[in-house]
């Protein structure tokens, strides 16, 4: 029997059950009254028309679910055999169930309703009694408790893969939430001290707060000091700001832009991590080519107090000046 034709006989058997009802109580209404048996007619017709619908639409549900294994459906296949052919029929239905099992076909919720089907068929159709004087086991009886023990060898993996699936869903659900707790704290860390200081706290650049015509004056006021070896430009500048600087730029002491780039942090124009950032992204040398790490960089600041007043004044003048343009 295919699906469709099971669930057309199933159909149709449940209509023929509904109508023979409905028409039992259509005969005994006659025999009381007539005017209560017209009602009942067109209630009748009402039931049954709204029975018919729904049964369309049961139709339709039923073509995409998987009746294979269901109760009603192994019955009506079997209605019409021995008892012989139906345990035959019982134990490739198992035979076929084990395999889809095996391959992990069959969800979890079903397995419990379907082994519960075929331990009450086997029990409504029971292996025959062999003859006293038989002493040969039936092959039948053999293969159907292989199958079973081999169905529930089957099940122990499928459970053992299953929980295995499950406990590992749980860990990496776990694992997933607690690297998102640890973003958040993260984030809030971030936020609340960059809503102290301004700045991230993990800088990537210098975070330069500083306008183009700032930037220029800097650069003007840099050349004029002579912080490195050479006149930089104002495009120069911006990419050294910003750690988009190719190369490192050469200063002729360390002291002046440990003291230039403190006091730009102290006003807030730049990260005040400005050494580490130096440092990380090689933003300097020391005028023998030495790369200036946040250590030198930091001696050097603690060390602008013997820088000559008139030098330091230069440089407190150039910042200010920076300040003032908009």
């Amino acid at each position: 029997m295919t699906k469709l034709e099971y669930i057309r006989a199933s159909h149709r058997e449940a209509n023929r059950k509904i109508r023979a009802w409905l028409d039992g109580v259509q005969g005994r209404l006659d025999d009381r009254s007539r005017m209560l048996s017209w009602l009942w007619r067109v209630a009748a017709w009402l039931i049954y028309v709204v029975v018919r619908m729904f049964g369309g639409l049961a139709f339709v549900d039923a073509l995409f679910r998987d009746v294979r294994y269901t109760l009603h459906f192994m019955e009506c296949e079997i209605d019409d055999k021995s008892p012989e052919e139906a345990r035959e029929y019982l134990i490739s239905r198992q035979q076929e169930y084990a395999r889809r099992l095996s391959y992990g076909s069959v969800p979890a919720k079903e397995q419990k309703r379907i082994d519960n089907t075929f331990e009450y068929l086997f029990a409504k159709y029971p292996a025959p009694a062999p003859p006293a004087e038989e002493s040969a086991p039936d092959p039948a009886a053999e293969r159907h408790a292989e199958i079973v023990g081999g169905l529930a060898e089957v099940k122990t993996a499928v459970d053992s893969v299953a929980s295995y699936t499950d406990r590992k869903d749980r860990e990496d659900t776990e694992q997933r939430e607690k690297e998102a707790a640890a973003l958040a704290a993260a984030e809030k860390r971030r936020e609340r001290h960059s809503s102290w200081t301004g700045f991230e706290p993990h800088p990537k650049d210098f975070s330069p707060k500083l306008s183009d015509a700032q930037i220029a004056v800097l650069t003007e006021r840099m050349n004029e000091i002579g912080v490195f070896k050479r006149d930089v430009t104002p495009a120069e500048i911006t990419r050294l700001l910003l750690c988009e600087h190719t190369e490192p730029l050469q200063v002729t002491h360390n002291k002046i832009i440990a003291m230039i780039f403190e006091e730009l942090s102290a006003e807030g124009l730049i990260t005040p991590k400005w050494q580490m950032v130096a440092d990380h992204k090689n933003c300097f040398t020391s005028k023998q080519g030495k790369p200036l790490t946040a250590k030198d960089l930091s001696a050097a600041k603690q060390t602008a107090a013997l820088m000559k007043d008139s030098k330091y004044a230069i440089i407190l003048a150039s910042i200010e000046a920076v300040k003032r343009v908009r």
